[in-house]
């Protein structure tokens, strides 16, 4: 596997590839999962929250602030349990004890210099993240132990964006892969469902603005880095744009409300000098893209899509051996495993959170979701965008 060709795929790539027997030279892929998390344990005696739901959910996506806490050892992920999913993920492996990160990087898929900015996933069976896409950058994935299932739909899939809850680098779709209550949501999209099952020593490359989602069909730990591209300005803008008009919605909401708004990991303060803040780093970005300037930052970011069609299906063919494209999914196949993902669906769900708010509150809470999700629909957000670059030029 050349790591100089392989970066020219991962750059150009405007389909999700899958590459085989990848096994890059990580301590964690000469160790069993097991062996992994006692190395965990013994580095950090403390206990590790980990987030979860109920194994079974209700009409909508499980969203992150469902989520309640539970204190483990590393090593009780591998203990299978009936009644909840649980994961230890999205976080950079600085959190990792030494012998649980050594050696990783991104070398051999040509980038050398990606040593930091990489995350872990760690979860049990039934553990996701609800069908979203990415509004930086590419994804590399990296399956060290357990298998994870992949459903990646291209941008222009006919699924229905949510900004609620918000978070600045997902898009989520209002669509729920994990509960469904039926199939009706997905006949839009049933010819356009690409699937793979990643196994131990597989990586994936999700171009950019894929929609995906992922479940844990095992206990499992996998890796991954975004590659900031240089395409990545004209997401900035949107963002920022999409960030202030939330600063204007949720100014002097109750932290109560806002919770249900806004993800866990997402910090957005409404004060007058926040959004004075924002409004400069929108002016600066409009700036940038109305002089077609490259955007100054200490982030890396790459070129892409740089080699002609030709070139690029020249440049796979030639790594035949150890990468192909991710498949279409049969329709018969993605119906059958939307109905098997149907009988997760209890209609009496409810989460525990609903139960701390009033009336009044949950009426709020759903006024002020259906303003964001309207205004800030990514197709609303670029003829802001559209508007504000007419007027600046």
């Amino acid at each position: 596997m050349d790591p100089a060709k392989l970066k020219h795929i991962i750059l150009n790539a405007r389909h999700p590839y899958v590459v085989r027997n990848a096994d890059p030279d990580w301590a964690c892929f000469r160790q069993s999962f097991a062996e992994w998390c006692e190395a965990f344990d013994l580095a950090q005696p403390d206990c590790v929250p980990f987030e979860g739901c109920p194994v079974k959910g209700g009409n909508h996506p499980q969203w992150e602030w469902e989520r309640t806490k539970v204190k483990m050892k590393m090593r009780d992920i591998c203990t299978p349990t009936d009644t909840r999913w649980n994961s230890f993920s999205y976080r950079n492996i600085a959190l990792l004890p030494e012998p649980c990160r050594r050696g990783i990087n991104f070398a051999c898929f040509g980038f050398p210099e990606v040593e930091q900015d990489v995350t872990f996933w760690i979860g049990s069976a039934q553990a996701h993240t609800p069908c979203h896409y990415d509004t930086y950058g590419c994804n590399v994935v990296v399956q060290v132990f357990g298998r994870k299932s992949w459903i990646l739909l291209p941008p222009d899939a006919k699924l229905t964006p949510v900004r609620v809850p918000f978070e600045e680098s997902s898009v989520y779709c209002e669509e729920n892969f994990y509960s469904p209550a039926s199939y009706g949501p997905f006949t839009a999209v049933e010819d356009k469902v690409y699937h793979v099952v990643l196994e131990p020593g597989m990586a994936l490359i999700v171009p950019p603005k894929w929609w995906h989602y992922v479940e844990t069909l095992e206990p499992a730990l996998n890796f991954n880095t975004w590659l900031g591209l240089e395409t990545d300005v004209d997401s900035l803008i949107s963002e920022c744009i999409t960030k202030l008009l939330l600063q204007d919605l949720c100014s002097e909401v109750p932290e109560k409300v806002t919770s249900r708004l806004i993800n866990p990991n997402e910090d957005l303060p409404t004060t007058e000098e926040s959004v004075s803040e924002s409004y400069q780093i929108l002016n600066y970005l409009l700036n940038q893209r109305r002089n077609n300037k490259r955007q100054s930052s200490n982030l890396r970011r790459y070129p892409c899509e740089y080699l002609p069609v030709e070139a690029f299906g020249q440049l796979v063919d030639e790594c035949k051996p150890f990468i192909k494209p991710v498949e279409l999914l049969d329709r018969c196949d993605f119906n059958n495993l939307i109905n098997r993902n149907r009988a997760r669906n209890d209609p009496s769900y409810k989460d525990k959170i609903s139960d701390e708010l009033t009336v009044d509150e949950l009426e709020r809470i759903a006024r002020l979701r259906k303003m964001v999700n309207v205004c800030c629909k990514p197709d609303v957000v670029k003829l802001i965008e559209r508007v504000l670059l007419d007027e600046t030029s």
